[in-house]
């Protein structure tokens, strides 16, 4: 009996220990254990949003403000990022041709510069919206958002890559074991 009582305790021991690791775990990393993708398509817009509430200390109000202004700025950054995909097929369809038309080339060239022209004054112009939103005593936090947007957001536009097709040179993991290290 007092073999199958220590056993007892023992799993029970055990199964309290796991349980208090995976909750600990989960609470300190402040989300669930897995990759970005695992949680679903969408499933980081909401962190550019949940910082600038944070960072600007918006009121109730103004959140409801804010969400408004980014339901807007996400349908006009939606139909210019279409437009560059589209831009960007037509423009690389041109290579299939055995002598692409270098005016169409061209063109295309310029409608894609024209199109990422305009999704950096809709940024600019929702940005500057955001700094109509704050107080007075906001916009110090404000300016001190405005020297880290490049940091926050900037890569946030390209679409999530899956494993296998990083560009060269981008290994999430660092080279294979068996390279050298860089001088």
């Amino acid at each position: 009996m007092e073999r199958t009582k220590l056993l007892t305790f023992s799993v029970i021991g055990l199964l309290l220990l796991n349980l208090l690791t995976i909750g600990f775990i989960t609470l300190k990393s402040g989300q669930f254990i897995g990759s970005e993708a695992s949680r679903g398509p969408g499933a980081g817009r909401e962190e550019p949003a949940r910082i600038i509430v944070e960072r600007l200390h918006f009121d109730e109000a103004q959140q409801q403000q804010y969400r408004e202004l980014v339901r807007q700025h996400q349908q006009q950054t939606r139909q210019l990022n279409d437009k560059s995909v589209q831009l960007f097929q037509a423009y690389y369809d041109l290579l299939t041709t055995s002598q692409p038309d270098s005016a169409k080339q061209q063109a295309l060239a310029q409608q894609i510069a024209d199109n990422q022209r305009q999704m950096a004054e809709v940024n600019f112009a929702h940005f500057r919206q955001i700094k109509t939103l704050c107080r007075p005593d906001q916009q110090a936090d404000f300016i001190q958002l405005v020297d880290e947007l490049a940091r926050l957001f900037g890569r946030q536009q390209r679409p999530p890559r899956g494993p296998g097709h990083e560009p060269p040179g981008e290994h999430p993991d660092g080279p294979p074991e068996n390279f050298p290290p860089r001088p």
